[in-house]
């Protein structure tokens, strides 16, 4: 994350960056997306003595400021990011694995509803669900053997193979 736009950000409105907002800045500076559990076990490291309470209270206050985003789908517990670009989310159904995507196409065809329908103000997210690489080809059966693999371990063990 930008320093200069998080103290930029926190300049601009009635809070300081104290070391609790800075922890929690820090522990999402990689793009991930954490639940507030998850987000407190990062902390901890830095400050032991933290609670889930302030987590929630602090990520609060950082969404109010626009420096983190909360992200919520489908039943899964709500995940935190401090990605300020406008994105939308691939989510692997399996191992809920979540990427942040770039569709600069879909403003398009959101204005064009909102148009539509006569609305202003509008906003748009879109989570496409599905299963990551890692998931699919753990879902994979594997791949038969071949019959000459087969045959040769057969042979190995002394096991007489018939040749039709």
């Amino acid at each position: 994350m930008d320093s200069s736009g998080v103290d930029a950000g926190l300049l601009r409105s009635r809070y300081r960056l104290t070391k609790q907002r800075a922890a929690v800045l820090l522990a999402l500076d990689d793009g991930a997306h954490l639940t507030a559990e998850a987000l407190l076990e990062r902390v901890r490291t830095q400050m032991p003595g933290v609670s889930l309470g302030t987590i929630y209270r602090t990520v609060d206050i950082l969404r109010e400021l626009g420096l983190v985003q909360m992200f919520t789908h489908a039943g899964m517990a709500a995940r935190y990011e401090a990605s300020l670009s406008k994105h939308h989310h691939l989510v692997c159904a399996v191992c809920r694995d979540i990427t942040n995507v770039s569709i600069p196409s879909l403003s398009g065809v959101v204005a064009g509803i909102a148009s539509q329908y006569h609305y202003d103000d509008i906003d748009a997210s879109l989570t496409v669900m599905g299963r990551c690489s890692a998931c699919a080809a753990a879902a994979r059966p594997a791949a038969p053997a071949s019959l000459a693999t087969v045959r040769g371990d057969f042979e190995r063990e002394g096991t007489a193979v018939r040749s039709d």
